[in-house]
């Protein structure tokens, strides 16, 4: 085997541990599941639910255009993404102390810590999401690019299942630490599982790239309105892409929902997680195969299944609590769709020399979405969550119609 198939494979494992004790590491403190679940346990308030997306995406998304201007003269970006690693293991291990020592005594500290926490570990994911997009395209050839995304979700979402399990024993009654010193322990687990994930990109070898002088703000700016107006696909790319985020933005109160309507045990919030991660598990083995025949194939069926998922909530709701597994599993299948597909077809689109600024314009526009959990939030609080969820799969079933007809436009062009 030759040196270079050597390195192939090396880069390959290595980004698959990263990327699977990362995906391990979010489950374990969950956006959607874990920090709402522990933030209702000490307010009811759907505005401080409604902070906790919106900060993780704003903040995490928001800089990458400035960090891609910093980010993409270098010829080596992996050193950017040990910074970003080691400080989120250093916030999440500090949160997991301060809960377990200080506890719900001093709500205010303990929640003003939460929101402070997240904000430096969505920041810091932020510079490391566009040193992570140019280091995989560098490393990972591209006909292996669909199938390491895929792979590493697979991979992944078999040891985030078994997590969905420890998170169901740590947050039930038998657990003998109880609250919240049971979600103290997942904030250091969530870290521990960080660390673990340096250690799979450790062995990554990132080819060394093209050094160049960094473009002066007064001219990157303009260059990027530039990329817009010449680039259709991309501005078409990143539409859909916010059209996606409004089912993002119920996501966090579907577990509120089932709460407030029939109330569920602090261990089937385990049990959701362990749903959402199998339904993504399962859909990646067609997910992968999909997006390297055709991305916008994979792109549909996320928004088809952002479409449907609302529905079912509210269609189940007196099925009982086991059934409510159903919406975890689509959720997490839509979300991994929206993974696999977006993620492939960003780096489908993106020239070499510039794929940090397409990583940073990906991340623009999902910060566009960022105020639609407190949209969600408001048409919970006036009129109720049936209203907040409809309106979501309608803005779905929008996108669907708009992204098919763009579709059958080109294929009839290229015909």
């Amino acid at each position: 085997m030759a040196e270079e198939e050597i390195d192939k494979q090396k880069n390959f494992i290595g980004g698959l541990i990263h990327g699977t004790f990362l995906r391990v590491s979010v489950r374990l403190a969950d956006i959607d599941l874990i920090l709402p679940a522990f933030v209702s346990s000490i307010t009811g308030s759907k505005f401080l639910i409604a902070l906790l997306p919106s900060i993780y995406l704003s903040a995490g998304n928001l800089p990458q255009t400035l960090f891609a201007n910093f980010v993409e003269p270098r010829a080596r970006k992996k050193p950017f993404l040990y910074i970003a690693i080691l400080s989120r293991v250093f916030i999440w291990f500090l949160m997991g102390l301060f809960v377990m020592t200080v506890g719900v005594s001093r709500p205010v500290i303990l929640l003003s810590l939460l929101f402070f926490s997240l904000l430096v570990y969505s920041m810091t994911g932020s510079l490391g999401g566009v040193a992570y997009t140019d280091i995989i395209g560098k490393s990972i050839p591209d006909s292996s690019r669909a199938r390491f995304y895929a792979s590493r979700q697979v991979t992944g979402s078999l040891l985030a299942f078994g997590a969905g399990f420890l998170v169901r024993y740590v947050l039930g009654d038998s657990f003998s630490l109880g609250f919240p010193n049971n979600y103290g322990i997942l904030f250091l687990l969530s870290a521990g599982a960080l660390l673990v994930g340096v250690l799979g990109f450790y062995l990554i070898e990132e080819p060394r790239g093209e050094s160049r002088e960094r473009t002066p703000i007064t001219s990157y700016f303009p260059g990027i309105i530039a990329t817009l107006k010449n680039d259709r696909e991309l501005r078409i790319f990143l539409m859909v892409r916010i059209v996606a985020g409004f089912h993002i933005m119920i996501i966090p109160y579907y577990i509120v929902f089932f709460k407030e309507t029939v109330g569920i045990a602090g261990g089937l919030i385990g049990i959701y997680l362990a749903a959402r991660v199998f339904g993504g598990a399962l859909s990646n083995i067609a997910w992968g195969s999909l997006a390297e025949k055709n991305s916008n194939l994979v792109i549909l069926l996320c928004l088809s299944l952002g479409a449907i998922t609302p529905i079912v909530a509210l269609l189940i709701t007196n099925a009982g609590a086991v059934y409510f597994s159903v919406v975890f599993v689509l959720a997490g299948a839509g979300m991994n769709a929206r993974e696999v597909g977006f993620n492939t077809q960003l780096l489908e689109i993106a020239p070499s020399d510039k794929r940090a600024t397409y990583t940073g314009l990906l991340g623009t526009a999902i910060a566009i979405t960022a105020p639609l959990p407190f949209l969600a939030g408001g048409l919970i609080e006036f009129f109720s969550f049936q209203v907040a969820f409809l309106f979501a799969s309608g803005i779905m079933v929008l996108g669907l119609i708009a992204l098919g007809y763009d579709m059958w436009r080109d294929a009839f062009a290229d015909g």
